[in-house]
């Protein structure tokens, strides 16, 4: 618990909460129960996580990051209610796939807050409802579903000073099943601030090394390292860093010869310098795997089909036909 714990919350009062999944679907129904301790899916959890975070010390920032394709509105509202009433600044990041009541989540951002990755596709569409019963049951789930479109109009509207209409628009295409956003058709509809870029991998391999406790990796050659700390100075200077010249190819690679079967193939094309780089289709000839008795050996198939002939004319002879 004391890993979930430091994923959640951070120092400097910045608390990190994932929000991930199906909205409304119990996270260990979702992820399993040692999985799930990471991820929110609920508005329970949320309001649970909140507490764990808010024990451990005062929270000045909220970083949500969004993973959902959607679920529960009801959930959704609930959450986006809890984070803006916090009064801290809210920000909010989608990664992937963010759709349907996920995207109500994202809208919970403070002023100028609303990141999505530049890699993520975002979807805003009219509310889906499975219901049966009389014309009456009917009748009320359709009211409450035109009454959920409007509050989510309302809410994007908001979130990004633009008329209802316009969000109306975009969840009522395709029949109301809407359309999938890019980062930049996002900006541009309001919907998100700015588009971020993926985290670079930073000398992941030895962080790993050093996770599971075992021996280093033997340190980066000198003239990489001086090279890496020559480009850090550059940019801090805001000059552009030196491009590394191309890696030549080793000289041991020409060096390589061909094989014994290869110098002894009849017709053999000459072989290049580098069978690193290029190589020969694979042949192979028939041959027959000879019998004691000198024949041809059967597969399996045959002997057992012969097996069966025999069987049925011993059979026939007993019989007297």
């Amino acid at each position: 618990m004391e890993e979930t714990k430091k994923k959640l919350s951070s120092s400097a009062g910045v608390a990190i909460i994932d929000i991930d999944g199906v909205l409304g679907t119990p996270e260990w129904e979702q992820f399993g129960e040692e999985e799930c301790g990471n991820r929110v899916a609920t508005y329970e959890r949320f309001v649970e996580v909140l507490g764990d975070i808010q024990a451990e010390g005062k929270i000045e920032r909220l970083v949500l990051n969004i993973r959902s394709t959607g679920g529960c509105l009801a959930d959704a509202l609930l959450i986006y209610d809890e984070a803006r009433s916090l009064g801290v600044e809210v920000i909010t990041r989608c990664y992937g796939y963010v759709a349907s009541a996920a995207t109500i989540i994202a809208q919970a951002a403070s002023e100028g807050c609303r990141e999505i990755s530049a890699n993520a596709l975002y979807l805003i569409h009219c509310c889906e409802s499975a219901v049966e019963g009389n014309t009456h049951s009917l009748l009320a789930t359709k009211e409450l579903l035109d009454k959920s479109d409007e509050r989510l109009a309302e809410i994007y509207a908001l979130a990004s000073g633009r008329a209802v209409e316009e969000f109306r628009e975009l969840m009522n295409r395709n029949s109301g099943k809407g359309v999938w956003l890019s980062p930049e058709e996002c900006v541009a509809a309001g919907l998100a601030d700015r588009i971020i870029a993926s985290s670079p991998i930073t000398d992941d391999a030895r962080s790993q090394v050093r996770a599971l406790g075992l021996t280093p990796l033997p340190p980066k050659p000198l003239s990489e390292r001086l090279a890496a700390a020559w480009n850090r100075m550059l940019v801090g200077l805001g000059i552009a860093p030196t491009t590394p010249p191309a890696a030549t190819p080793s000289a041991s690679i020409d060096k390589v010869q061909p094989s014994l079967a290869e110098r002894e193939e009849v017709g053999a094309p000459p072989i290049p310098p580098s069978r690193l780089h290029t190589a020969r289709k694979t042949t192979t000839k028939e041959c027959e795997d000879p019998a004691p008795s000198g024949t041809t050996a059967l597969t399996p198939n045959q002997s057992a089909y012969l097996s069966d002939v025999e069987g049925m004319r011993a059979a026939l002879a007993r019989s007297g036909k």
